[in-house]
């Protein structure tokens, strides 16, 4: 409830910012550094919570579950790396949000979190728009922190 009402409060904040962006620029006007840095540290905030157990605290892929896993989690410090230097922004949006499929994940066994953050969005007060603008946001959080740790 607390990381909802965060959400939306960044969301109302930032306003179109997050959502018209299609990608967040490395360098940002200083009236937008602020909030580019909230966007970084809930999406740290939510890997660590429900990523960083198959893909580990620092996205190498070594989280605590990784050795039960079929296929092994990637290292997503090497995204950019591994596309000719260019961080496949809206490829990782589909793996998250469940648009793509994703082969080694077989029969999707990561959840699809773009449905986990609508339920967690939904409640008194909250329409659809509101939700999906919630779940926009904390996917666009996640896809800020994750272009922070490219090697």
């Amino acid at each position: 409830l607390r990381m909802r009402r965060i959400f939306l409060s960044l969301v109302l904040a930032v306003g179109g910012f997050v959502l018209a962006a299609p990608s967040l620029a490395t360098e940002v006007p200083a009236a937008d550094a602020k909030q580019t840095g909230l966007m970084t540290e809930l999406g740290a905030a939510d890997f660590q919570t429900y990523c960083a157990a198959c893909h580990g605290v620092g996205a190498r892929g070594d989280g605590t579950v990784a050795e039960f896993l079929t296929i092994p989690a990637p290292d997503l410090t090497q995204l950019k790396t591994k596309n000719s230097g260019i961080f496949p922004r809206e490829r990782v949006a589909e793996v998250i949000d469940g648009r793509a499929d994703v082969k080694v994940h077989g029969a999707r066994d990561m959840p699809v979190w773009g449905d986990w953050f609508d339920t967690e969005a939904a409640g008194e007060g909250m329409d659809k728009e509101a939700r999906e603008a919630v779940v926009s946001a904390r996917i666009n959080a996640l896809l800020a922190w994750l272009e922070t740790i490219q090697e």
